[in-house]
């Protein structure tokens, strides 16, 4: 590609992420490069919203799962060292785990094994992971619980099989992971600015991460240590960009290791940390190798265009960033395809009286009838509970007993509040997670009212249907459309 195609691409690239930025729908960092050249690296609105720092291309970002290709490819090295072998069973290296002589490496790396994800589990929330954790007490978690399924009967994603991978990394290489991560990764690579986080070292220009609940809020405290080679890693776009460089076809890996990794699609749950498949792109199918990372705050994607040398990687530091989305349409940026920045939020006026009528509980279900099981009284109590949630920290706990003592079923349900002359959307999102949002009206008709949200770009449409009941639209940003009808009698 000419230098003056480079320019224009890039050109683009920047005006539609600063439209992001400029409109509060992104906070973080991104690095877009095609054949070896960068067309973009960049950091986006704030770092820390409390002191006023804001993101650059050398912030720290929180990697979530991320983490665990670097954890494949530590498994990889000591394989070619001769030290283990991906088909040994587990129980050489852990001798008291469960089914561990019919787990084998192979079934950890490629999500195969059936152990459960140990950040599933009841109290994961709300207790364990606040708490110190070494890698031992993270196994001691879930080693006895029932497998999913046995060995290479299946697939299924889950944390826990790289936090055993961990531990025999550990156990074959007699030092401790990070030490192992750092000497053997990392510093040949000369990536200085990334590293695995224990939660109690001072990492210099790094990211807070941040939730929503009507505004942006600090995320919930995790103690980095529970997640280890699973998801404990952090890292810069600049940094990732030299990982991405290190896994080409003539970086750290054989030409046959390469292949096993990359050369065919996975499951769609992965395998040694990367998911090889397929996306379509400006009228042609393109290889895709990618993964993605959450971690209490943080929401990472890292994409790989391999035959067209495309690497997109989009850090975040606010949970519910779409990056997937964002990742998507700078590779339709960088392939020729047509992408339309969101146009500027323009607040309209509507009277308090008239934007209170919004707010209400709305069934996704099937439609409810005049008849509902729950009467009008019972759901303005359930609603004026529900808006009078000021804490985020209690907020989901606080709502499931409301609707649980109202007979309310939260899985079919979206709530609209009215608060402080303004509307907010209520509902789940990312994992099952609630999320409370605002939404801002900028168009009226007579029986309509449109709507875009704060944070996150999704377009909510209020319209009164011939019945007189009033339906609730909303697309999301991967155009996923949700239904719902105002509970009313």
């Amino acid at each position: 590609m000419k230098t003056s195609a480079h320019t224009e691409v890039s050109e683009k690239l920047n005006t539609y992420m600063n439209t992001l930025a400029d409109q509060g729908y992104f906070n973080g960092a991104v690095l877009v490069a095609e054949e070896n050249r960068t067309l973009m690296s960049k950091g986006f609105g704030m770092a820390n919203f409390e002191h006023d720092v804001r993101n650059t291309s050398t912030t720290k970002f929180r990697l979530g799962a991320i983490t665990k290709s670097f954890t494949a490819i530590a498994i990889i090295q000591l394989q070619d060292q001769g030290l283990l072998n991906d088909n040994d069973p587990i129980s050489l290296y852990i001798p008291d785990y469960p089914n561990g002589n019919i787990i084998t490496i192979h079934h950890l790396l490629t999500n195969s094994s059936g152990i459960p994800d140990y950040s599933s589990f009841p109290l994961y929330w709300e207790k364990t992971m606040r708490l110190y954790s070494t890698t031992e007490q993270t196994i001691e978690s879930f080693k006895d619980k029932p497998l999913q399924f046995t060995p290479g009967d299946g697939c299924n994603y889950t944390s826990s099989p790289f936090i055993l991978l961990s531990y025999i990394i550990e156990k074959v290489s007699g030092i401790s992971y990070q030490k192992y991560i750092t000497n053997s990764i990392l510093s040949p690579l000369n990536m200085r600015n990334t590293g695995v986080d224990d939660g109690r070292t001072l990492l210099k220009h790094s990211a807070s991460g941040y939730s929503i609940y009507k505004g942006i809020i600090p995320t919930e405290y995790v103690d980095i240590s529970l997640h280890a080679g699973a998801g404990g890693m952090y890292s810069t776009v600049e940094d990732l960009y030299l990982w991405d460089k290190a896994l080409s076809r003539d970086g750290i890996l054989s030409q046959q290791k390469w292949e096993q990794l990359f050369g065919s699609n996975t499951s769609p749950f992965g395998s040694c940390g990367w998911v090889v498949t397929e996306q379509f792109i400006n009228n042609k199918t393109r290889k895709r190798v990618w993964h993605n990372g959450t971690m209490n705050g943080f929401y990472s994607e890292f994409n790989r265009y391999i035959d067209e040398n495309i690497t997109i990687i989009v850090l975040s530091n606010v949970n519910l960033t779409p990056v997937d989305v964002i990742c998507e349409r700078l590779a339709k940026i960088v392939m020729g395809e047509e992408v339309v920045p969101p146009n500027p939020v323009v607040r309209i006026s509507i009277a308090s009286d008239e934007l209170r009528k919004y707010a209400g509980i709305y069934n996704t279900g099937e439609e409810t009838n005049s008849k509902d099981s729950v009467e009008e009284a019972q759901l303005r109590e359930a609603l004026d509970k529900l808006t009078s949630i000021d804490n985020p920290k209690f907020a989901v706990g606080l709502f499931y007993e409301i609707f649980y003592e109202y007979g309310i079923d939260p899985t079919k349900t979206v709530v609209v509040t009215y608060e402080d002359d303004a509307i907010y959307l209520f509902m789940q999102k990312n994992k099952g997670a609630w999320f409370k949002y605002e939404i801002v009206p900028v168009s009226k008709q007579d029986n309509s009212l449109t709507c875009i949200t704060l944070h996150i770009e999704e377009r909510v449409e209020f319209r009164i249907e011939p019945n007189g009941r009033l339906r609730l639209t909303h697309l999301d940003p991967h155009n996923h459309r949700t239904d719902a009808l105002k509970r009313t009698v």
